[in-house]
């Protein structure tokens, strides 16, 4: 039936959101006319690409802290 079944989504995650965090999401989903759960998935899968690219980083409190930019005079 799939052409690559491991593709499938069928993992289910609950995700608890306060007002504040529900209502951005409400703004972006309306803005971009997108499912709550695929504007989720993909705001994961970026954020996560950046982590293991070094480009961003995940504290243990959850707290996300950009990295700094490299400047090129820094290489010097």
């Amino acid at each position: 039936m799939y052409a690559d079944p491991s593709l499938i989504r069928d993992v289910v995650i609950r995700v608890r959101l306060n007002e504040a965090e529900s209502d951005l999401l409400d703004a972006i989903q309306r803005f971009t006319g997108h499912q709550k759960s695929t504007l989720i998935r993909d705001l994961f899968i970026s954020g996560a690409t950046k982590v293991l690219a070094g480009e961003m980083d995940v504290t243990p409190s959850g707290d996300v802290i950009e990295a700094p930019q490299k400047s090129l005079f820094a290489l010097r």
